[in-house]
């Protein structure tokens, strides 16, 4: 939920363009290819999930079975692509898509994707879900990420890149204690109060600290497997480090931070004047789609035309999507950095020009 204060500026600010953009996308499609789109095939999500789980299996004992610096490293990058691969498929679960029955869906999300990876789910769907929502608005919570004005030189963008911009606040909004925080703000309260306040404010926090660890009792049981596990094949105390938490930040993290700035950036400033344009596609070839968007994560525009449609039914939506206006469809993740770093700063006296060079040389 949002606070009062951010609801009232929804309230008294009218829809953003996007909204009516999407709709207008939606009412166009047939109603007999999204039930087609929305139909669960299991076998696929099974599959997905045992290849990307024994594809780290198979690192860990090749690892094991011939420890050198090289072994160490193709572990490392082997591991960390099948990390972010089954978080993308947490984030169907998140949509409630990767599963029909609710029960499965949550489970199979906490104990085989989130809970390895330090991650809730509950706290990850309220902050996505409300990214959806808000999307082309300054209520979303992801709108740090894409826009441009908080990284308008090139040493910010590298920055960002780097995770070193924004690791602290997206660990923050996917707990508990990022929504207290935020509603502390708008209250104008000071957030030591929230710590060492009124009795009520600190049952308040103990409460929010027993449902955040509750949240993660996936996380608290399945890392001592993990790090057993890693007993077991006789590996040195650190390779946990080495081979899953490291992973995490340099093959999760980081690509997924830059494919949202990629999934949604528009080089037009100011940004409300880019609020309408964000839906965007990218078809980038086979190796950028492993690191940046692996189970279908390309299709974004499909996916938020559609959120609920499963991940392996979203090129099929594209087929419908492909040539409308209101979508974009850009080539490579990577060209339109070059194309971003080299364009900053940008100006809004000469956004127009920019935003034609970016469709000459990314989109066409």
């Amino acid at each position: 939920m949002l606070s009062q204060s951010n609801q009232s500026m929804l309230d008294n600010n009218p829809i953003p363009d996007i909204f009516s953009v999407q709709q207008n996308i939606r009412r166009s499609m047939p109603k007999d290819r999204i039930e087609i789109w929305m139909r669960s095939r299991l076998g696929k999500v099974y599959r997905d999930l045992i290849l990307d789980w024994l594809v780290i299996l198979v690192a860990f004992i090749s690892v094991a079975a011939i420890q050198s610096w090289w072994s160490y490293i193709i572990a490392f990058f082997t591991i960390g692509s099948r990390q972010y691969a089954l978080f993308i498929l947490g984030h169907d679960a998140i949509h409630n898509s990767l599963h029909p029955i609710r029960v499965v869906n949550d489970r199979l999300a906490k104990w085989l994707i989130y809970g390895p990876m330090f991650m809730g789910l509950e706290d990850g769907r309220r902050n996505h879900l409300d990214h959806h929502r808000y999307l082309g608005t300054e209520l979303d919570p992801d709108r740090y990420l894409h826009a441009l004005s908080n990284k308008n030189s090139n040493a910010r963008l590298l920055l960002f890149c780097l995770g070193l911009a924004t690791f602290g606040k997206t660990v923050l909004k996917v707990t508990p204690f990022g929504k207290m925080l935020t509603q502390a703000k708008d209250r104008t309260i000071d957030k030591n109060s929230l710590l060492i306040g009124t009795p009520s404010q600190q049952t308040k926090t103990i409460k929010i600290l027993s449902n955040y660890l509750r949240q993660r009792l996936s996380v608290l049981l399945m890392q001592p497997l993990l790090i057993g596990f890693f007993i077991l094949l006789d590996l040195p105390w650190w390779s946990y480090l080495a081979l899953w938490v490291a992973p995490i930040y340099f093959c999760v993290f980081l690509p997924d931070e830059i494919r949202a700035l990629c999934d949604h950036a528009i080089p037009i400033l100011p940004e409300s004047n880019a609020d309408s344009l964000r839906l965007i596609t990218f078809q980038p070839n086979w190796f950028e789609l492993a690191i940046f968007s692996p189970h279908n994560m390309n299709y974004h525009a499909e996916h938020h035309l559609f959120p609920t449609v499963p991940y392996y039914n979203l090129p099929q939506v594209h087929d419908f999507t492909r040539n409308r206006a209101e979508v974009t469809v850009r080539k490579s993740y990577i060209a339109f950095l070059i194309k971003l770093f080299s364009s900053l700063p940008l100006s809004p006296s000469i956004e127009s020009v920019k935003e034609q060079e970016y469709q000459s040389g990314i989109v066409g």
